[in-house]
């Protein structure tokens, strides 16, 4: 049987947790500036009162809900690139199963696209505190280990090519299909040609480019 404190503290992380949720609606629905403590506690149902006992301000909820966010997003990744069937694969097929994943990455969250767009903003002018940085370059950097992982495995298995810089190749285009991501979610269609092809369709094109581009080829 679970003690008070036990039980106590599972209950302030469902609130938490409710409260990410519905901030990344809000952020999203109006800006990060213009959603207040008080329509945050309001829409999670809980008391303002509660709501600064969970955090200290603002600022510490709007991080906090970046890195919860990120979090989850790669806790839904790690189980598929650590099952057998990824790991039997040639390391050019992980290695384009894993940019594939930035496709579902923007069909299933686009508000947290949109709040990334809008947070990008807040942290230039709102400096992290070193601790809550250190979590969230550690998430981004855990998708270039795991990225550098595979270039390895493709130097051994002879799927991928020996003759380029792979942290260049890694930060270009990973930088190139997350930009992608979030002008599809925050700015679709903004131009005229934007209507032409989809952003599943750009990210397609952008990867399939990458794949040939690294991939090692019979001479």
């Amino acid at each position: 049987m679970e003690n008070f404190s036990t039980t106590v503290e599972k209950y302030k992380e469902k609130n938490i947790e409710k409260v990410y949720d519905v901030s990344l609606r809000l952020f999203a629905m109006k800006g990060i500036q213009k959603v207040s403590f008080n329509e945050i506690a309001t829409n999670a149902e809980i008391g303002v009162a509660s709501l600064y006992r969970y955090f200290k301000n603002k600022k510490t909820l709007i991080y906090g809900c970046a890195i919860y966010h990120l979090t989850k997003i790669i806790d839904d990744i790690k189980p598929k690139v650590n099952s057998i069937q990824f790991q039997d694969k040639l390391a050019i097929e992980q290695l384009e199963q894993l940019l594939n994943f930035y496709i579902s990455f923007y069909k299933d969250n686009k508000n947290f696209l949109i709040f990334l767009s809008d947070f990008d903003t807040f942290i230039s002018f709102n400096k992290m505190d070193d601790e809550l940085e250190s979590s969230y370059n550690r998430l981004y950097k855990s998708f270039y280990i795991l990225a550098k992982r595979i270039y390895n495995k493709g130097l051994e298995d002879n799927s991928i090519r020996n003759d380029f810089d792979f942290d260049q190749f890694y930060y270009s285009i990973a930088s190139s299909l997350f930009q992608t991501c979030i002008k599809g979610a925050v700015s679709p269609s903004i131009i005229p040609l934007d209507l032409l092809i989809t952003t599943e369709q750009k990210l397609k094109t952008q990867i399939d480019i990458a794949i040939y581009y690294c991939k090692e080829r019979i001479k």
